[in-house]
């Protein structure tokens, strides 16, 4: 509700990310869903510190001339928004939903006017610079054939069974368990710390999409689904704090713990609870009209993640 196009840079990455932060803020307005307030602040405050790192790294590899204004600004926004996220916690009662409000009245307030005045310019830069830096490779030599994609392995956990039907969900599911397994393989102890975050972020957008799509269909399930995502981030959660503060000599006890409970609570969670989902979108989709189906809610929201 509270994106409006006049947003878009232009950046793909860039707009997904923005969109992202306001769907986030628009929970914290949602007073039905107070109960993922502190979870939801969470996610906002690590989302925002990876938006700005890559958006300053998009920065810095076309040596945009504003780079460290605009890293000043991110750090000082940063500052406040740690200030509003202490005075949350700190509050009680009433004062919570005070607090609330005003977090949501700095946040909105501050992204729109930043992406309109500063994101934008540095988007059209960004922009100029990429499309001289073509212009030239173009002169120098033709373009070279796409290469094909190779495909992902299949998971070693992965059944057919497990398979819902919908291939994007599918695929989705197969990420999970391909990162799970990076986890139990020692010889890549190095990537933990850098899979642990993506999983904890890929499950997040991956539930967040899944109960929009119930939402927008009226899964008469939807609401028992969504506390089951909900217990699982909070378990992930708790388990990542446990692993990040093990002795090194019991991390990976640490580790086959996490990957342990992940394997099995994804296996009955899609055996349960998707198939069951994934049944009643089929229907909802076959009742829509041809030409709906083509670019469906599956697509709209699934496809940027797939």
């Amino acid at each position: 509700m509270l994106w409006n196009d006049m947003f878009e840079t232009g950046l793909s990455k860039i707009d997904e990310q923005h969109k992202e932060l306001f769907r986030q803020v628009e929970i914290l307005l949602d007073r039905s869903k107070e109960d993922r307030i502190p979870e939801t602040l969470k996610f906002l405050g690590d989302y925002v510190v990876k938006h700005f790192l890559d958006e300053q790294g998009l920065q810095i590899s076309v040596n945009y001339p504003k780079a460290e204004a605009h890293k000043k600004l991110h750090a000082a926004f940063t500052a406040r928004f740690s200030e509003l996220k202490k005075k949350f916690e700190d509050s009680g009662g009433d004062l919570k939903f005070e607090a609330v409000t005003e977090i949501n009245s700095v946040v909105v307030a501050w992204l729109k006017e930043h992406i309109m005045i500063h994101d934008r310019e540095f988007a059209a830069y960004y922009k100029q610079q990429n499309a001289a830096k073509a212009a030239m490779l173009g002169a120098a030599r033709p373009a070279a054939p796409p290469l094909a994609e190779a495909p992902k392995p299949t998971p070693k956990f992965w059944r057919p069974e497990l398979n819902t039907g919908i291939s994007k969900v599918d695929e989705q599911h197969k990420e999970l368990f391909r990162q799970v397994e990076v986890l139990m393989d020692k010889s890549k102890t190095d990537q933990v710390p850098k899979t642990l975050n993506f999983l904890s972020d890929y499950v997040g957008r991956h539930f967040g999409a899944e109960e929009r799509v119930q939402a927008a269909t009226a899964y008469p399930k939807a609401e028992v689904h969504k506390k089951l995502h909900i217990d699982f981030g909070r378990k992930f959660r708790e388990l990542k704090d446990k692993y990040e503060a093990a002795h090194p000599d019991s991390k990976f006890t640490a580790l086959a713990e996490i990957s342990r409970i992940a394997v099995h609570w994804l296996k009955e969670h899609i055996m349960h609870h998707d198939k069951d989902f994934a049944d009643h979108y089929k229907r909802h989709q076959s009742g829509r009209p041809e030409g709906q189906k083509k670019r469906g809610f599956l697509y709209r929201l699934f496809h940027p993640w797939g």
